[in-house]
């Protein structure tokens, strides 16, 4: 018998499959869809590691992360020092001891290493991540954005409505951090990453800055080809928003059959998402006489 089919084993003998996982609480604002077993769960940060080519011991930890928490032990506390004994000499023989020293180290502050921290994110990961947080810049810096991206960029015009072309069409201007203000944004973005404990996981691909007035296409899409694979971090411009004048980023489930949220681009708010989940902005309403205007960072997961 595998590994990996002895540690299926020993799960389904734990119930994990039977025990509802609780709400995250590792981000302030996340967003994840519904509620699921452990055992569920389980399987689906193994395999996102496996997916990042983590090194087994990371992997079968991940498998294992949250064996320890009190709601699949029942109730029983962490100071029955019988029964957790037992179960960590179990664990060390199904997963080697290295592994199950990540699990242990887990348990007690997840980001205490960069193994913590990668199960972590896989962790966060194992539903559709969407992160909002408001008021993330002052006032001041609002008014300086919008008028800096609306008044003094050299916006292009990109997409086409000729047969075989890109439908969406919309202005872009790509984003060098020359201007000072364009460098305050990518130092917004790095303090906001590592608040989240996941910089160190990510690579910048591109930022731009795109804008849309009423009438242009917003079509559905992703950053990326699927999940897992990297996080986009999107600023929204205007210094005020009306949630009548529409403009939301709507947000499907991956196939694209239901939105699983919806968020206003309000002043001073930022998100950080899975890009690989597919999204779209909509449009705005017909008297809406100025720019929808975003600023997003892309970045691929590296570790």
């Amino acid at each position: 018998m595998t590994k990996y089919i002895k540690c299926i084993n020993y799960l389904i003998s734990k119930k994990t499959n039977s025990v509802t996982k609780s709400p995250s609480t590792t981000y302030n604002s996340i967003y994840t869809l519904g509620s699921e077993n452990y055992f569920n769960h389980f399987l689906t940060v193994y395999n996102i590691l496996r997916k990042w080519n983590c090194d087994e011991d990371t992997c079968f930890a991940g498998l294992f992360h949250f064996i320890y928490s009190n709601e699949i032990r029942r109730g029983v506390p962490f100071s029955s020092t019988a029964v957790f004994e037992t179960d960590r000499e179990v664990i060390k023989e199904l997963i080697g001891p290295k592994a199950e020293s990540y699990v242990y180290q887990f348990n007690a502050d997840r980001y205490q290493n960069k193994i913590c921290r990668t199960i972590n994110f896989a962790n966060s990961l194992s539903k559709p991540l969407i992160l909002v947080t408001d008021d993330y810049y002052d006032a001041k810096d609002t008014d300086d954005f919008y008028f800096y991206f609306r008044d003094i960029v050299k916006w292009g015009f990109i997409g086409s409505g000729k047969k075989g072309s890109k439908n969406w069409r919309k202005f872009y201007y790509d984003v060098d951090f020359k201007n000072k203000f364009e460098k305050k944004l990518r130092k917004f973005t790095d303090h906001l990453l590592t608040n989240y404990h996941i910089k160190e996981f990510l690579k910048l691909d591109r930022c731009y800055a795109s804008a849309s007035p009423y009438g242009t296409v917003h079509e559905i899409h992703t950053d990326y080809v699927e999940p897992h694979q990297g996080i986009t971090v999107m600023y929204y411009l205007n210094s005020n928003w009306d949630f009548q004048l529409g403009g939301e980023t709507v947000f499907f489930d991956i196939f694209k059959k239901d939105i699983i949220k919806s968020i206003i681009p309000k002043p001073g708010r930022v998100i950080v998402f899975d890009g690989g989940y597919p999204h779209c902005a909509r449009e705005t309403v017909r008297n809406f006489n100025d720019l929808r205007m975003v600023v997003t960072f892309k970045y691929s997961i590296k570790l």
